[in-house]
């Protein structure tokens, strides 16, 4: 049964800042494609691990504004297609497509019950919070929620880390860029109603970089 708790408001006109926290790539092969990019880029990619009760596993390349990029890739196709989480039935639903890339986002707050209270408080429908975890390559648990709003345009989901945020362990393996922009397609407007944010010249300030909404059609990122 889902929790909420009634003490925490948003008060009107405040700001409340999130940040990026990864994007998600759509892999067949996430080894070998976060590979490529590893060379394309000059950056360094990890072995991340497995997700053991949704059937995936990751690659991960870390940034250091306190982002990463995932490679999602998909080990049991039967554990995965039972999944209930929207992220991984995307993911699922992308690749049957014949598709690889970027799917989605995750925004990082530290008070998701703060986002559940918004959500009931203005019928904003929602999925979850699911609760993940997986063990790194250096055998650490790691463990986070994810929260899925739904709106009239693609939307980003929440994460929120049990411990800290998802770091590597051997800190020289986060590179010397960042992921400091994310481009997207459509408009601001979604992300005031949803999330409180924000915009100004069709840019979102985040804590550690910006959403800027183009007249694309796809999303896409800049590192730097």
């Amino acid at each position: 049964m889902m929790t909420i708790r009634k003490n925490l408001h948003f008060r009107k006109g405040e700001k409340y800042m999130l940040a990026i926290d990864h994007l998600v790539i759509a892999s067949q092969n996430p080894e070998e494609d976060a590979q490529q990019f590893a060379d394309k880029h000059g950056v360094t990619v990890l072995q991340g691990g497995k997700h053991e009760k949704w059937g995936t596993y990751n690659y991960l390349a870390f940034f250091e504004n306190n982002s990463y990029i995932e490679w999602l890739g998909v080990f049991d196709r039967d554990l995965a297609s039972k999944s209930d989480n929207p992220l991984i039935q995307q993911t699922i639903s992308f690749l049957e497509k014949g598709n690889t890339g970027l799917v989605t986002y995750a925004l990082r707050t530290n008070d998701m019950d703060n986002y559940l209270n918004l959500f009931a408080e203005k019928s904003i429908h929602f999925h979850g919070p699911f609760p993940g975890s997986r063990k790194t390559a250096e055998g650490q648990l790691l463990t986070w929620r994810m929260l899925f709003p739904d709106g009239k345009e693609p939307l980003p989901f929440l994460i929120e880390w049990g411990s800290g945020i998802n770091l590597p362990e051997d800190k020289t393996n986060i590179n010397t860029k960042s992921l400091s922009n994310i481009e997207l397609p459509g408009s601001p407007t979604i992300y005031l109603e949803v999330f409180r944010l924000k915009s100004e010249e069709n840019q979102i300030e985040l804590e550690n970089g910006h959403l800027q909404f183009t007249t694309s059609s796809q999303l896409d990122f800049e590192i730097r």
